[in-house]
């Protein structure tokens, strides 16, 4: 059995994959073959890193070597450099600052800095299209857990409740009330639906795509904890069709966790049974209204009164809705997590010591108000512009 000494790590998110990522990938297999290093180093495509405007990006670990905008070009340097001889191409790591200083690792850089990621936690660092890789961080630890000890589906309720996870959409609802709704519903022949809204209709907003371009395991392990919790056996994600790459992780994903016993009939052999299906679309108007009629396939439209998953949703039955930056089971499901996290900003900004509000009052026209012990950023089109100090509202336009 060969020793593997090295990884290098290609993003092939949308943002990366768009400037050609995935021909980096065949270029490092190929000059690792030609330099006789093959069976010691592994290529790895991942999700997204986060620093889509420096891509393609490329981590060599175990040295956390950050390289950005690498080219065809660049790749027979990296491994002849920093793969045989040991020596860090400087002049491809990622640059800061006024004077151009260079950052050796992601965790360093100003965007990484000061953020705790929960959601995103594993975008970056594994094989979002291997069932393994997620598994050795940890992956369905929570499932197995949850049905090997037949955790009693309210105490799973109880523990989302105490945990002050909320709907990060703008009005805060507490998810464990959500589902405590959905499991307290009945209907006539029993049948209940978990649904995914992977939407993400928000003009320029991609933290649904990143989730499942990166982690598509997490987001089917949660639902099916989701319908653990609340008696559904039948799930759906409705996603955009514009989300390619999502589209296909999500497709293997549950082929592969279909495969391993950990989606489908008699999961792990406790009895329990929770199957998934994708819905692909253009926009959602409202996750709970629309669910019967994606469901069936049919186009979203608003109806005058939503419903409630109290009562009825997806084919006149009992429905649990969420999106996806709450389907991770270390967030919503079990067995203990930090209310501080829970009711942080969205994952744009982890940070407990910051609180930031938002009011766009017009596509070009934002406002920042930063409280708290740390210093605010200034977001705008998905890059960190400036610090903003405590208290201080910053207007851009």
């Amino acid at each position: 059995m060969s020793h593997i000494r090295s990884h290098i790590m290609v993003c092939t998110g949308t943002g990366c994959t768009s400037s050609e990522s995935p021909k980096l990938i065949t270029e490092f297999e190929q000059a690792l073959k030609t330099a006789g290093m093959d069976q010691e180093v592994r290529v790895v495509k991942t999700g997204c890193f986060g620093l889509c405007a420096m891509g393609p990006i490329v981590m060599v670990f175990p040295e956390g070597a950050c390289y950005t905008r690498v080219t065809v070009d660049d790749v027979h340097e990296i491994v002849s450099e920093h793969i045989v001889k040991g020596r860090i191409v400087k002049r491809l790591l990622h640059m800061e600052g006024e004077e151009g200083q260079s950052v050796t690792s992601l965790a360093d850089t100003q965007f990484y800095k000061h953020q705790l990621r929960i959601a995103l936690r594993n975008c970056g660092v594994i094989n979002p299209e291997s069932i393994d890789e997620y598994i050795g961080v940890d992956g369905y630890t929570a499932l197995e857990r949850i049905l090997t000890e037949k955790t009693p589906p309210q105490e799973i309720i109880d523990a989302l409740k105490q945990s002050g996870l909320r709907g990060r959409g703008g009005a805060g609802f507490p998810t464990g009330t959500k589902w405590q709704f959905t499991y307290d519903a009945k209907s006539d022949d029993g049948v209940k639906y978990v649904c995914c809204n992977a939407d993400e209709g928000d003009p320029g907003a991609f933290m649904d795509r990143s989730v499942l371009e990166g982690d598509p395991f997490s987001v089917i392990e949660a639902m099916t904890i989701a319908g653990y919790a609340v008696g559904s056996h039948q799930g759906y994600i409705y996603i955009r069709a514009e989300y390619p790459i999502a589209v296909k992780r999500l497709e293997l994903a549950i082929a592969q966790a279909e495969e391993y016993g950990l989606l489908g009939d008699d999961i792990l052999g406790s009895g329990f049974s929770f199957r998934l299906e994708l819905r692909l679309g253009t926009k959602i108007t409202g996750a709970l209204t629309d669910f019967r009629r994606f469901a069936h396939r049919e186009k979203p439209s608003r109806p005058g009164r939503p419903t409630s998953s109290r009562t009825r949703s997806g084919h006149s039955r009992p429905a649990c809705s969420r999106m996806v930056e709450k389907s991770s089971p270390t967030m919503g499901a079990y067995p203990s997590f930090s209310s501080s996290r829970a009711s942080s900003s969205r994952m744009a900004w982890s940070s407990s010591t910051i609180m930031i509000f938002c009011i766009y009052t017009s596509p070009r026209l934002i406002f920042i108000l930063a409280q708290g012990s740390g210093r605010c950023l200034l977001v705008l089109a998905g890059r960190f512009d400036r610090y903003a100090q405590d208290g201080e509202i910053l207007c851009l336009t």
